[in-house]
């Protein structure tokens, strides 16, 4: 979703393990067959010669992948430069003494997620206050079940009295039908019962005061055979009772658990509570629309059944803006009184307030609509904060919940993205998460009373994060209609503007989802060969707004790959760099941007990497994710949507005989967002088409879901290496050449 994925800091499909009969590593791979299938969209029949790879358990496409996963691995790995490139990569990775994210301040207390010197996966510590030290908590290393794949935590929530911990563990890298857990401190284990069926939609639980019990979300259960676009229909939202049996708890919320309220069987929900309130807030999501329905409730009410909900946002035209892809907090609780994002009466968002103790109380107006975009509220105890957009880097702005209190801008030590505010609704601690082009990222304490940021130490300082040999030039780049479009280019200080520099490029564009300024030493790894990195901020993206997003959606979504083409261009034209010498890569919703601009512009790149792409917009609808994007893509079900997604689709616009240039595409074999088929027909169909003679490469790792989440440390390493690597290889550096 953004830069940082390229460089990862250390899905349920099984794994593909079937037997299949062994190619040679140095052998091409076999051709895959063409079996073609003809669908008649509203009158425009279209061709799909790969139909049958979509079912991945045929023992055919089990080969076939297998065999196009060893070929890939030989390549990268005979290249002469590679196993110099991994070492480094992992030197860099390993220079900081801990990787720290994924901070909560529950009472006084921080925890966070690290890993360790030669750890592979993060670790769930405790201190008590900010300068304490780690305790450790849970080891998902320790887990040993299978030797197949790897476990990791995939999100966790402490009780507010630190008793108890609700986690999540994910297997190899799966976001569907994680298990959860609760740990219990004073003892060191976990509790006898888990939960499964929890998925990638579903946040982490919200204890109720008292830290005996939580509401969290949960998958329906459904029979063999469920196709795969049903299996995650009809969420709902239960309440646990520590000791209680999680198949013994109550539905409070969701599809058919309150008269009133009518969801749709796509339709999510979650509840969230804060440590000091008497009030709950149930949010409802269609999917990867931004909007929520908002209501609220007492938690008494809740608690003994007789729960009637309160409106806040009853319908997704009141415009309160959220939802499961954005990853940030649109609704805030503290105390009884409700904050929250709207863009109801204002574009570019507002922060309004609402009284929960009062039947009659009307929204009051906290932050008013500025010239640039809020995309985020958090709530603490003495405080509130939000965020305001700028083109990929933001601002953090704050009012103390006093009597007269102004609104303050807290001044950031240098510019950079606000990637979250974490606070505590006991103590009032507050820490942000800062990240730049130029810096590691850090967290910065914010002082209560002054409101001024400082480094308060829970991330380690390494040998690399503060690199004096680049810099950033931010410039407007006029795209195909005159639209200005931000391009942030990060580039060694001192370089020549002769054409002659290796670049690499990256964009994303869609969800509202921002590319935000990003750099760990890993990225070093790209300077130690290259001079450039450049983020386009394409539309469909939040740089800019809601207006942004909406510039980059449905109908208008080809902006989104034109802006992308503009942006490389403008690199080219000014001289950063030339095509032969410039990379391109993007990945999941990306793989729209990125497949559509190597075939609308194949002499614009040297090299293409398509990490778990979204490429067969026509048939994403028939995957356990599908029903969940139609709210951002659209729908082969009606005419206007199928224009829509047969425009994006990458899949559908390869050509035969088209001189491509070479592309690397990434697949996970437990990918619930983008299933490994998606990327694996892009394969086959460019492999077919391609008059280039470059290689379009297919790469499986069998322990991954999607876009490296949840992965192991080595895993990390081996996907920035063979990224780097494979375009070096193509850009015609001189150490990743092979033997002629």
């Amino acid at each position: 979703m953004n830069a940082k994925l390229l460089f990862t800091r250390c899905g349920c499909a099984a794994v593909l393990s079937a037997p299949f009969t062994s190619f040679a590593a140095t052998a091409a791979p076999p051709v895959a067959q063409i079996r073609p299938v003809v669908d008649d969209y509203f009158g425009t029949k279209v061709t799909d010669n790969y139909r049958w790879m979509e079912n991945l358990k045929d023992p055919e496409m089990q080969r076939w992948m297998k065999a196009q996963a060893d070929y890939t691995r030989a390549q990268l790995d005979a290249l002469p430069g590679y196993a110099a490139l991994l070492k480094r990569v992992d030197e860099l990775n390993s220079s900081q003494p801990t990787q720290v994210s994924g901070v909560q301040i529950v009472g006084g207390r921080y925890y966070s997620l690290r890993v360790p010197q030669g750890a592979q996966s993060p670790k769930l510590y405790v201190r008590d206050g900010v300068k304490g030290a780690d305790r450790l908590l849970v080891d998902p290393e320790r887990i040993r079940d299978n030797d197949k794949s790897h476990f990791s935590i995939h999100w966790y929530r402490p009780s507010p009295d630190g008793r108890f911990i609700a986690y999540a563990i994910a297997e190899g890298g799966s976001e569907a039908n994680m298990l959860l857990h609760v740990f219990d401190v004073a003892s060191g284990k976990d509790l006898p019962d888990s939960a499964d069926r929890i998925d990638q939609d579903i946040g982490a639980p919200f204890w109720l005061p008292g830290s005996r019990s939580f509401f969290y979300s949960r998958d329906q259960k459904f029979a063999p055979g469920t196709p795969d676009a049903k299996q995650r229909e009809n969420k709902q939202v239960y309440l646990h009772v520590i000791g209680r049996s999680f198949d013994k708890d109550p539905a409070v919320f969701g599809r058919g658990t309150n008269a009133n309220i009518a969801l749709t069987p796509i339709e999510f929900s979650e509840i969230a509570t804060a440590p000091d309130s008497h009030c709950a807030i149930a949010y409802i999501s269609p999917g990867s629309d931004e909007r929520l329905r908002v209501y609220a409730a007492p938690l008494s009410d809740i608690k003994a059944g007789r729960a009637v909900w309160r409106p806040i946002a009853a319908s997704y035209d009141d415009q309160y803006i959220g939802g499961d892809n954005s990853d940030t907090p649109v609704i805030a609780l503290t105390g009884d009184t409700l904050y929250w994002l709207s863009r109801k009466n204002a574009p570019r968002g507002e922060i309004l307030k609402l009284d929960l103790t009062r039947a009659d109380s009307k929204p009051e107006i906290v932050a008013p609509q500025g010239e640039l975009p809020i995309s985020a509220v958090y709530a603490g105890r003495n405080a509130i904060f939000w965020r305001i957009d700028d083109a990929g880097a933001n601002s953090i702005h704050r009012l103390r919940l006093i009597a007269g209190a102004k609104p303050e801008t807290p001044a950031l030590p240098y510019p950079g993205d606000v990637a979250d505010v974490s606070t505590d609704g006991g103590s009032g601690a507050a820490t942000v998460f800062l990240s730049s082009y130029l810096r590691s990222p850090a967290y910065l304490d914010i002082d209560a009373r002054t409101g001024a940021l400082q480094d308060d130490g829970l991330q380690p300082a390494g040998p690399y994060d503060k690199p004096d040999d680049l810099t950033v030039d931010e410039v407007r780049v006029k795209s195909w209609d005159g639209t200005l479009v931000p391009l942030s280019i990060v580039h060694k200080k001192g370089i020549a503007l002769d054409g002659n520099n290796t670049a690499m490029i990256t964009g994303y564009g869609a969800y509202g989802i921002s590319v935000t300024p990003y750099y760990i030493p890993a990225m070093r790894s790209w300077y130690d060969h290259a001079q450039i990195i450049a983020f386009a901020h394409v539309r469909g993206g939040g740089e800019l707004g809601e207006a942004w997003h909406q510039g980059g959606f449905k109908a208008t979504k080809p902006n989104t790959w034109k802006d992308f083409i503009a942006c490389a261009q403008y690199l080219v034209d000014h001289k950063y760099t030339r095509p032969s010498k410039l990379f391109a890569w993007a990945q999941s919703a990306g793989g729209v941007l990125i497949g559509r601009a190597l075939e609308e512009r194949p002499d614009l790149f040297g090299a293409v990497v398509d990490r778990v792409p979204l490429t067969d917009t026509l048939r994403f609808e028939t995957t356990a994710n599908g029903p969940d994007e139609v709210p951002e893509f659209g729908s082969v079900k009606d005419p206007e949507g199928f224009k829509m997604l047969y425009a994006m689709s990458s899949y559908a616009h390869v050509r035969d005989g088209v001189k491509y240039p070479p592309v690397l595409i990434y697949a996970g074999a437990n990918d619930q967002r983008v299933a490994a088929w998606v990327p694996a027909k892009f394969a086959a169909r460019l492999q077919a088409a391609t008059a280039s003679g470059k290689p379009a490469l297919l790469r499986v790792d069998y322990d991954a879901g999607h876009t490296g989440f949840d992965a192991t440390r080595a895993q990390s390493d081996r996907n920035s290496t063979d990224m780097i690597a494979f375009a070096l290889w193509q850009l015609g550096d001189p150490d990743f050449q092979p033997e002629p």
